[in-house]
């Protein structure tokens, strides 16, 4: 008895659609938007403070401030992963597939 493979449950551009969802679901899992608030919130307060700036122009302000610093986090967050300290690891599948640092020793990677 032969088996015929069955077509896919999503069409590509289906599939796709739905990797991008997950992704981000996942990555807004990450961001603690009631902390974004708060800092949102406080900022209205001190811009609302300073002479000149009025309530509803100090909203605006700080929408504007913090959009121009979520706009800047995706730099700053690869940036922060290149040159993070992270550990050495020793012997995980990720590692294992990626090629030894130019220079290491055999000591060195165990």
């Amino acid at each position: 008895m032969t088996t015929t493979p069955e077509a896919p449950l999503l069409a590509p551009a289906q599939a796709a659609a739905l990797l991008d969802q997950v992704l981000d679901e996942q990555v807004l899992e990450c961001v603690d938007l009631e902390a974004l608030y708060r800092l949102e919130q406080s900022l209205i307060l001190m811009l609302g403070e300073l002479d000149g700036v009025a309530c509803d122009r100090a909203g605006e302000l700080a929408r504007a401030m913090i959009d121009r610093a979520l706009v800047r986090l995706p730099g700053d967050v690869r940036d922060y992963l290149r040159t993070g300290g992270w550990a050495p690891c020793h012997g995980c599948e990720l590692c294992d597939d990626e090629p030894a640092q130019p220079g290491a020793s055999a000591d060195q990677e165990r």
